[in-house]
């Protein structure tokens, strides 16, 4: 039987703007669907993806439903780089996903280099 490789996915784009930041929530649910939740970690403008925004005035769907289904997904733990929240004047206090437990990382290049395979988003 082969091995399972473990899968990172980081979460290093804003939210709006772009499709990157949705197909990459999509992506990791996708994974987590086919029995192969990832872990994921927001690092960089990836953070502000935690924070509840009302995206409506410039035509966007809020990202929320999906970063609330990822606990349901089996992805329970939501990885964090301190320093990204720090640089963004961002209070981890203000981060809440229901079901999720939420993980400060110190120094998120050695949380990294322990995966097999890791998505950028």
């Amino acid at each position: 039987m082969p091995q399972v490789k473990s899968i990172l996915a980081v979460c290093r784009h804003a939210p709006y703007g772009h499709t990157i930041a949705r197909e990459g929530l999509e992506a990791i649910l996708a994974c987590a669907a086919m029995d192969q939740v990832p872990e994921v970690l927001f690092i960089n403008d990836g953070v502000f993806q935690l924070l509840d925004q009302s995206p409506d005035a410039i035509g966007e769907k809020n990202l929320r439903r999906n970063l609330q289904a990822l606990p349901m997904f089996g992805v329970e733990t939501l990885h964090i780089c301190r320093r990204s929240l720090e640089d963004r004047g961002i209070n981890p206090e203000n981060i809440e996903i229901p079901g999720a437990e939420i993980e400060l990382l110190e120094n998120p290049g050695t949380f990294i280099a322990r995966f097999d395979q890791v998505l950028s988003f």
